[in-house]
């Protein structure tokens, strides 16, 4: 039997498996026949990426591999539901910029999202919602209008100080992913009233601003990733939070500045705490697991395999708790022979991913292989 008699449904599932743009687009050259099939494919596509980070079988997504390919086809006729572009910055270590970016996003209101977004574009931005910039983020009222942006990713050092006149004009963000610099500072900005994730780091080179604070003015926030910060002087220890569910602290050795003491009235502000992550530092012990199931009534999972000194006598202390308290808690530790059912860490960054999923594309990720943005 010839490949092309095979009947469509078999074709259909042989082209679900090529996620190479330029190699769909050779296929789809073969006949009319093959041709319908792959544009029913690329009617599936809701991301292009430039970058080899797809999932096996998420036939939303497709990459590019040579970026000479938008300069040759006309991209927003042949993936029509496009949401997010991941831009081609650079060609090696060269800048690059096409014009052809143009008719793919002005006045396309399917296009909600841009990834390395950089100097040198000019693209009409009326319809984003969702943006990873580098440093021209700075001027960002020259970009976007007031109240555009529902979520950034911060590819530069920001400062604090900046943060008020950032949320002033984009009020409604629902995620902000940030590295900051400068000195310890207080933010005085406004709430953020609609932010549902929050991911703060330090960039080392610029200082040790402290960001911890800045979750009292995130009134319903859910999920949180911190990141090398210090005990933060300007945290209200009294203003509870009673929707933040997920939160991850990481601290390397050189930024271990969070001490045991005002971890634990830090964590003593979030009550209803279902997921708690734990990586390096906080001379975190079997004992102080101890505290952490009294502190949390609401805990359901602790990650601490980046904490050396948690071992397996805090899983057989939380299996004799959990049978005598009729509650369910999982917790992760440092061991030799993981099971194979705990997540994993080394899974391939993903730019763009779907679904609003603290949980599900951040939780157990190092910081800096979060995705630049999470559609909705």
């Amino acid at each position: 039997m010839l490949l092309n008699d095979l009947i469509d449904d078999c074709l259909w599932l042989i082209f679900d498996n090529f996620f190479e743009l330029e190699e769909l687009i050779q296929l789809s050259k073969v006949c009319s026949k093959w041709s319908n099939l792959i544009d029913l494919r690329f009617k599936k596509v809701k991301y292009l990426l430039n970058r080899v980070t797809i999932k096996h079988l998420d036939h939303s997504k497709v990459w590019m591999e040579d970026p000479e390919t938008i300069e040759v086809y006309d991209l927003r006729e042949l993936l029509p539901n496009l949401r997010a572009i991941d831009l081609f910055p650079y060609v090696g270590d060269k800048p690059w910029i096409s014009s052809n970016y143009r008719p793919m996003v002005d006045n396309n209101p399917k296009i909600k999202g841009l990834v390395d977004l950089t100097d040198g574009y000019n693209l009409n931005l009326e319809n984003i919602e969702m943006v990873a910039m580098d440093n021209k983020m700075m001027e960002y009222k020259k970009l976007f209008c007031p109240d555009q942006l529902k979520q950034i990713y911060f590819d530069c050092a920001f400062d604090l100080n900046d943060l008020n006149e950032l949320v002033e004009y984009f009020p409604n963000l629902k995620r902000i992913n940030v590295k900051f610099c400068g000195k310890p500072v207080r933010y005085d900005g406004p709430n953020l009233f609609n932010l549902k994730i929050f991911e703060s780091t330090v960039d080392g080179q610029f200082g040790t601003c402290n960001a911890i604070h800045v979750m009292d003015f995130c009134p319903s926030l859910e999920s949180a990733y911190i990141c090398d910060q210090s005990d933060d002087e300007f945290t209200n220890m009294a203003r509870k939070n009673y929707n933040l569910r997920d939160l991850v602290i990481v601290n390397t050795p050189s930024t271990d500045n969070l001490t045991w003491p005002f971890l634990r009235k830090l964590l003593s502000k979030y009550p209803n705490l279902h997921n708690l992550a734990i990586d390096g530092g906080y001379k975190m012990d079997d004992s102080r697991v101890t505290e952490l199931v009294k502190l949390l009534p609401m805990i359901k999972l602790m990650d601490f395999r980046g904490s050396k000194k948690v071992t397996v006598k805090s899983a057989d202390f939380l299996s004799k708790f959990c049978l005598e308290s009729n509650r369910s808690i999982k917790i992760y530790y440092d061991c030799e022979k993981e099971p194979n059912d705990w997540p994993k860490y080394d899974n391939p960054r993903e730019s763009i991913v779907y679904g609003f999923d603290f949980m599900k594309h951040c939780f157990y990720r190092p910081f800096d292989d979060l995705p630049r943005l999470i559609d909705e």
